[in-house]
């Protein structure tokens, strides 16, 4: 490793002087001539029966050019694979709060307003369904009447969306052979991706009815998709173009508000500008999906882990949209950190009147590990084995038998061993066992401190990518793909690039381009990119490399075996005088062999498992059930930092988010489905003046088949993060809140009940 030039060294990103000096464009920065301003009015009930809508006053309004209704829409189905959704609830139902019903295209801001206050739409308010486990217990109203055509799992009866079970050994004679048994349910609700930058477009209609839409995304190829599917258009009607994006984890990579938005461009024949307000995004716009999560285990009195069962219910929302890919590929976060031989799990995802959830960062992960981790914790503690002893004898090793990700039940092998290093390294790094470090103020005012520990897991999936690397006259590379530059990634690709091609970073450079003009690839999703798009930037760089060699030799007379490139300069090995400069091999390719365009394509790679191990300390008010987060601690395998800096970077972030996902963060829904939390001054976030003391440690324990053996890193470090908080908390205090965020009241609630029984 230590013989790379440009990779696995830390450079800042190569886009920060853009966002620096603001002269980065973003998807509300982009404008054109004769644009008319976009609003979508969405229903102000989460579960309503539409009696009418009268749009005739809102079409007077100086300055309207169009107000789309039910009366004037498509009439087709989309949604995907199970195509559940209408244009302007035209099957007659809006289904959650701030569900499309119109669509308006104003000369201005103000018209547009004045328009949807015109609107006369009439309801009939029906009892909504809020809670998932009522749904799948066939409790409450089915919200979609037409399930039965609407391609739902065999076991539907149009509560569930889908349902799915696996399994291991014999669940059984597991628990008859244990000494010990313990059984705990969890719950979760709501979690805004809470990004800066709401959701924002502008669509230009073309003569041939052509769209083409500049949009904050993660994936232009699946906006293309989602628009097409909703339009009934070809692909090659609909171009997309990304902008840079201000914030995604995971809620910017389906159609949202490009379908309609597109929609209102192609019936005025104008460019619309859309701008999502805060409260619409936090209304609208994919959420974590609620968990309920219930976890039996059985245990030997020497703590080994016999037998395991795991029922899992999400609610997935009013629309189904990847809802049983959502529910069936996170099955395997239960079945990947600990050893069991006797192991089930069933999973279910339901409808309910509330927003469409759907994946935010590390998908369903940090809910999994909060209640495997948290009671895992339990059991170590009720059966007097300290946690990480429990976790060094229960954690998997090379050669046992799990249930694998994805696919029908079978035997598999685990064949990574870095669970127990990171495990190891993490109890070494955070002195498990010594005193924690609490400011004497806090002691004296009646602070607990406690510690905790916790796994956090990954499969490390990829997906087919390509790319094109361009030699320029001066002797630079420029690299193309598809994939959107949401983390840093491009600084990365780069770095693999330069390395291959024997040159400095600042002689490359990346680019996403369109969907009409890009190599298609990846979304910019699911740690996926980096090692993805990596494995073709390799092949492209392989293949760029050769053509230049191929016209250096005919240059120096010299077979093309014989050259080697370092720092933009093609020689002779043998004689290093014998050279020319990357330069002069691009002004002269046209007459030898044509541009110099390297090409690389890479199939989807297998799963890469992904481990981190993190260690949180926190001091406790009991008297008021207030939460002080001190120290945060990860140890996570990355196989290899391409870029140690961004790798760190992406960790700290991580830990961050998951802080705010054990304490603060919440979309509370009460009995009618309304939200709250709808603005960031409602919706709490952790700030600086939150921040604790922020470690991380880099486990390089490389991957076969990937770029440089590098692993995925964003997700896993969030997994581990509210249940090491959450098991501190346990230490702390001595008890357990059965859901997040664990708010001052369900703590102080915890607490009370707790002295109560002692």
């Amino acid at each position: 490793m230590s013989d790379y030039k440009v990779a696995g060294k830390g450079f800042s990103r190569i886009d920060a002087s853009d966002k620096v000096l603001g002269t980065a464009r973003f998807g509300a920065d982009k404008i054109s001539s004769r644009t008319l301003i976009g609003m979508i009015v969405g229903s102000k009930h989460a579960f309503a029966k539409v009696l009418s809508v009268d749009a005739s006053k809102a079409i007077q309004i100086p300055g309207v050019r169009a107000v789309l209704t039910r009366d004037n829409s498509p009439n087709n189905r989309f949604g995907g694979s199970i195509k559940d959704r209408t244009w302007f609830a035209k099957d007659g139902y809006v289904r959650f709060e701030g569900d499309p019903v119109a669509a308006i295209a104003a000369e201005s801001r103000e018209a547009a307003i004045a328009a949807s206050e015109a609107l006369e739409i009439k309801y009939k308010v029906l009892e909504p369904v809020v809670s998932a486990l009522d749904a799948r217990n066939g409790k409450g109203p089915i919200i979609h009447k037409e399930w039965k055509n609407l391609n739902l799992g065999p076991e539907s009866d149009g509560r569930v969306i889908a349902r799915f079970e696996k399994g291991i050994g014999n669940l059984e004679e597991g628990f008859e052979n244990s000494d010990f048994i313990f059984e705990h349910t969890f719950q979760t609700g709501y979690v805004h991706a809470a990004y800066i930058e709401p959701h924002a477009c502008l669509v230009e209609p073309s003569g041939d009815g052509k769209v083409t839409i500049w949009t904050s995304t993660q994936s232009p190829y699946d906006i293309r998709n989602g628009v097409c599917d909703a339009l009934g258009l070809p692909h090659t009607k609909v171009r997309v173009i990304p902008t840079e994006i201000g914030g995604g984890f995971g809620a910017k990579i389906r159609s949202t508000v490009e379908h309609i938005v597109s929609l209102l461009a192609l019936k005025t024949n104008r460019p619309i500008h859309y701008e999502m307000s805060r409260e619409d995004d936090h209304r609208a716009v994919n959420p974590r999906h609620p968990h309920v999560i219930s976890i039996k285990t059985g245990v030997s009195k020497d703590g080994k882990i016999i037998a395991r069962d795991i029922d899992v219910t999400m609610g997935h929302g009013a629309y189904a949209d990847g809802a049983p890919m959502q529910c069936s590929s996170k099955m395997a976060l239960a079945t990947a950190t600990y050893n069991i031989p006797n192991f089930h799990i069933k999973a279910c995802t339901t409808y309910t009147n509330g927003p469409v959830s759907g994946p935010v960062r590390a998908p369903s992960g940090p809910q999994y590990h909060y209640a495997m981790e948290v009671h895992t914790d339990i059991v170590a503690r009720e059966i007097g084995i300290d946690p990480v002893e429990f976790r060094r004898k229960n954690a998997l090793q090379p050669g046992d038998k799990i249930v694998p990700s994805g696919g029908p039940y079978s035997d598999g092998e685990y064949k990574e061993g870095s669970i127990r290093a990171v495990l190891e390294k993490v109890v070494e790094e955070g002195d498990w066992g010594s005193p924690i470090e609490i400011d004497s103020s806090l002691l004296s005012e009646g602070w607990s401190p406690g510690r905790g520990i916790a796994f956090g897991y990954w499969p490390g999936p990829g997906g087919a990518a390509s790319c094109t690397i361009r030699l320029n006259d001066d002797g630079s590379f420029h690299v193309v793909g598809g994939s959107v530059n949401l983390t840093g990634s491009s600084t990365s690709l780069c770095q693999l690039a330069a390395e291959e091609l024997g040159v400095g970073l600042d002689k490359v450079r990346f680019d996403t381009g369109d969907t009409d003009t890009a190599p298609e690839s990846i979304r910019a999703a699911g740690s996926m990119v980096t090692r993805s798009l990596g494995a073709a930037v390799l092949k492209a760089a392989k293949d760029a490399r050769s053509k230049i060699l191929k016209v250096a030799s005919s240059k120096l007379e010299a077979n093309p075996d014989d050259l080697k490139i370092e720092n933009g300069i093609v020689f002779v090995e043998s004689s290093p005088k014998r050279s020319v400069s990357l330069s002069v091999v691009a002004k002269s390719a046209p007459q030898i062999l044509g541009y110099i365009i390297g090409e690389g394509e890479s199939e989807a790679p297998p799963p890469c498992p992904i481990y981190t191990a993190q260690i949180a300390e926190v001091a406790v008010n009991p008297e008021i059930g207030e939460v002080k987060v001190l120290r945060l601690l990860c140890v996570q395998d990355v196989g290899f930092a391409i870029n140690p800096l961004s790798v760190v970077g992406q960790i700290e972030g991580a830990m961050i988010q998951g802080m705010g996902i054990a304490l603060l963060e919440e979309l509370s829904q009460n009995l009618e489905g309304k939200l709250s939390g709808e603005s960031l001054h409602d919706y709490l976030l952790p700030t600086s003046l939150d921040l604790p003391k922020l470690e991380v440690f880099l486990l390089e324990n490389p991957a076969e088949g990937t770029p440089y053996g590098a692993r995925g890193v964003g997700e896993p470090p969030i997994c581990a993060t509210a249940a090491a908080i959450g098991n501190a908390i346990q230490d702390a205090v001595g008890t357990t809140v059965f859901s997040i965020p664990v708010s001052p009241h369900n703590l102080k609630e915890a607490i009370d009940t707790l002295e109560k029984v002692s």
